[in-house]
């Protein structure tokens, strides 16, 4: 009751005796003994050769109708769920329609159909077939009304269920009857059973549409629900006990759909214990967070690696890496992205949520309808696969979850792709055995999927998706979902299979590590579009986008030079040749040309404007700039200084700015601001509008003493001070 008002409970309770008490008076009234001459009785009733042939016919034609609902139904429930289509919801309501619509209105729409003179019935009269008033008419009847339940119940279960299993699948070479087969129905298996279960009560109990369709000819059309209406006044007594028999029925029909559920009982589906999700490590098995990945994990895994690279060419390439070409552009969520990567090359994809990095995989991996892809063009080596189908494109594709098919082992996950490229059996499993003992999963290839631990189903993951030797590889932050020691091992399991056998990568991640260690060329993207190329280095150390510069941990403004100090000329007395040498009052002093000294000597000092602000920032740039040029200025966060009061003399940048957030960065404390400005008569701090959203964001690494002197909470308005010598200027 917590949370609920107590007047709930009356008309709850009217709601329930407004059901169970007409059952329980009805149930009442059954004899279950034969009366004082020896007739009746319920079992004599129930026996009699009215009832047992109503109830056998009832039996047949339901289960014909179930079998009928469940090959009709199937698809139906396939196209709403998984398909798009003009009139979609017409459709719907169309196929749902004898739901609400009265069945003895059904009867007369199925006698207008296939009755003598019907549309269908009188050319099926002219073949000498005849459908009304026969038990065909009994089962057509029944699968009209009990259709419905079906279809809405799978059609529930396939949309509940994560398409992107489906997806994995396909990006395995699965045809979809392969997929439909393997995964897709064993996953909504369930649904499936309970919507025929629903359909198989619906068609036993149906009696208006039979009535008017079939009529009731005993042992032919007269089914149990017809033979309770006509015994009701002829042997109301027998009317009840057939009654009985139904709710009978209906009772171990309702069990069968919701289980334990009816007696209170746990759901099954979270009562099984899990083994295997305990941490790895306590167990002292195979550890999620550490461990060297294993180089041979059985005696016959070289055998098994010789065996992959022998495989058949319509399975295998086993060749170099191939090189990849994208250019995607998806304007209902605007992506577009033109990128080429070198054979063997593992490119990062960064970004902010919703810069597009999924989409370009998806794109990539050809898993966006056709329609939502404008311009699209994907070449992998010489092969363009623009239109080709994901199963023939030759990908793997790894997500933040390892998606594996929960109705099949972990060994059988790994050899999926295998089989479905056409490798037999034996083979596939050996193959898999010997990928999982690659990662160091050997010993998981028995148990279930849905038995393992996030960093164990990673790995093997992992295993089947390089056990069909991708030509590209798509890894859409596979690490995301996992914790920091589990995350380090499937790291290193990666890295290991990069190195062994290099492959075309396609990496997206918001990970500093996954970047050092696994790519070597990073792209940054924002709103859809490339905002930043380069090696991993130079994108770290200097970063052209916000987003890398927070990756590496360094403040980053954008804008505009509006000055650019150029250097006076150096002499050999300037640099200093000694007392009472040459040059000593500047007489006889020798120029030396700019690029004959060192770069830092060289240095223009360059100020910028923040692009959409008028704050500036001044530092040094090593690279030719000019007013009016595009630049990115870069300084590292344990270079501010911060102040309470106004800073003294005269440095060089110097700014006003509210703090935002105070968060852990190693020993340090990274203290975060936004600039609001030098007016003393400025919003107060706690106004919403104090700090603009496009105002620079800086930020100031201090120690957690420093941070306790100063106060530094949110909305405390601070001094972030920089000097001109450590803010780097580069050209945008």
């Amino acid at each position: 009751m917590r949370g609920l008002p107590r007047w709930v409970l009356v008309p709850a309770l009217l709601g329930a005796l407004f059901v169970v008490v007409p059952v329980a008076a009805m149930v009442a009234r059954v004899e279950l003994a034969p009366g004082p001459d020896g007739t009746g009785g319920f079992w004599a009733l129930v026996t009699s050769p009215a009832a047992l042939d109503a109830l056998g016919l009832s039996l047949r034609t339901a289960l014909v109708a179930t079998l009928c609902c469940v090959l009709l139904g199937t698809p139906m429930a396939l196209v709403l769920a998984r398909t798009t289509f003009p009139g979609q919801r017409v459709a719907r309501a169309l196929v749902l329609l004898p739901l609400v619509l009265p069945p003895v209105v059904g009867g007369i729409a199925l006698l207008h159909t296939f009755g003598r003179r019907g549309l269908i019935g009188q050319h099926l009269e002219v073949l000498g077939i005849e459908i009304a008033f026969t038990t065909t008419a009994v089962v057509i009847a029944q699968t009209f009304v009990a259709l419905p339940f079906l279809v809405l119940s799978l059609e529930g279960a396939l949309r509940t269920q994560d398409t992107r299993l489906e997806d994995v699948a396909a990006t395995l070479g699965a045809r979809p009857t392969t997929v439909l087969r393997r995964v897709t129905l064993p996953r909504v298996m369930p649904g499936l059973l309970s919507g025929a279960v629903l359909a198989f009560a619906r068609a036993l109990g149906e009696f208006g549409a039979t009535i008017t369709f079939a009529g009731a000819l005993q042992g032919v059309t007269q089914t149990l629900p017809l033979e309770i209406y006509l015994q009701r006044s002829a042997d109301p007594d027998a009317a009840v006990a057939l009654s009985f028999v139904l709710v009978v029925v209906a009772v171990l029909i309702t069990a069968a759909v919701h289980g334990p559920r009816v007696l209170g009982g746990p759901d099954a589906r979270t009562a099984r214990p899990r083994r295997g999700t305990r941490d790895a490590r306590a167990s002292g098995t195979l550890p999620d967070g550490g461990g060297l990945v294993r180089e041979d994990a059985s005696p016959r895994s070289s055998d098994a690696r010789s065996t992959a690279a022998a495989a058949d060419p319509t399975s295998r390439t086993g060749g170099a890496p191939a090189a990849l070409a994208v250019r995607a552009a998806v304007p209902d969520r605007g992506l577009d992205v033109d990128l080429a990567l070198a054979p063997g090359e593992v490119v990062a994809v960064l970004g902010a949520n919703g810069a597009g990095k999924s989409t370009l995989v998806q794109v990539v991996a050809g898993l966006l309808p056709p329609g939502d892809v404008h311009g699209a063009r994907v070449a992998v080596g010489d092969d363009d696969v623009t239109r080709v189908a994901p199963r023939h494109r030759r990908l793997a594709w790894l997500s933040q979850r390892p998606l594996l098919f929960e109705n099949l082992s972990v060994e059988d996950n790994v050899a999926f792709g295998l089989r479905a490229r056409g490798v037999p059996r034996t083979r596939a499993r050996r193959e898999a055995r010997a990928a999982l003992g690659h990662v160091g999963a050997a010993d998981l290839a028995p148990r279930r999927a849905t038995d393992l631990s996030g960093g164990q189903a990673q790995r093997v993951a992992i295993a089947r998706a390089l056990v069909t030797d991708p030509r590209v590889l798509l890894l859409d932050e596979p690490l995301a979902s996992l914790d920091v020691g589990v995350a380090q091992h499937v790291r290193s399991v990666l890295h290991h299979a990069q190195r062994e056998r290099p492959r075309t990568t396609l990496l997206v991640t918001h990970d500093l590590l996954d970047v050092l260690l696994l790519a070597d060329r990073v792209v940054v993207l924002e709103e859809g579009r490339v905002v930043e190329d380069g090696p991993v280095d130079q994108v770290l150390t200097r970063p052209r986008s916000r987003f890398a510069a927070r990756l590496a941990g360094v403040n980053l403004l954008a804008g505009s030079v509006v000055h650019v100090a150029v250097p006076e000329p150096v002499t050999v007395g300037s640099l200093g040749t000694g007392s009472g040498g040459p040059g000593v009052d500047g007489a006889g002093a020798a120029l030396v040309p700019a690029d004959a000294v060192d770069e830092e000597a060289a240095a223009r000092e360059a100020t910028l404007v923040v692009d959409g602000t008028e704050v500036p920032v001044r530092g040094t740039a090593g690279e030719p700039l000019a007013a009016g040029d595009g630049a990115v200025a870069v300084f590292e966060p344990r270079t501010v200084a911060v102040h309470r009061a106004t800073p003294e003399g005269s440095p060089r940048n110097a700014y006003r700015v509210v703090v935002t957030s105070v968060e852990p960065h190693g020993p340090l404390l990274r203290v975060w601001g936004r600039v609001a400005g030098e007016d003393p008569g400025a919003p107060a701090a706690d106004d919403p509008a104090a700090v603009g959203h496009d105002a620079p964001h800086l930020a100031a690494d201090l120690t957690p003493r420093a941070v306790a002197e100063l106060r530094l909470t949110p909305g405390e308005r601070v001094w972030f001070v920089v000097k001109a010598a450590e803010v780097r200027i580069h050209p945008h």
